[in-house]
């Protein structure tokens, strides 16, 4: 599996984690946190279990979560 992770601007990038089923996406967005840093990680995620573990385990590392539902898909922004 691969990390799909695109820069959309400067200091925002996208990580794209539809189609994978828990660990994998808090597992992708760890990774993507540590290679961009401060920057905004906007994860868009297809996976229900995701949508609640994801946020609640990046809250507990000290960051702010915003989840969008969207077509089909949620979008998670995740600030530093």
């Amino acid at each position: 599996m691969e990390l799909k992770l695109k820069e959309l601007e400067k200091e925002r990038y996208e990580l794209d984690v539809r189609g994978n089923t828990c660990p994998f996406p808090q597992v992708f967005t760890d990774l993507a946190l540590k290679k961009i840093g401060s920057a905004v990680l906007e994860v868009i995620t297809d996976n229900p279990p995701s949508v609640r573990d994801v946020p609640a385990m990046l809250e507990t590392k000290g960051y702010k979560v915003e989840t969008k539902k969207e077509n089909g898909h949620w979008r998670l922004i995740i600030r530093a």
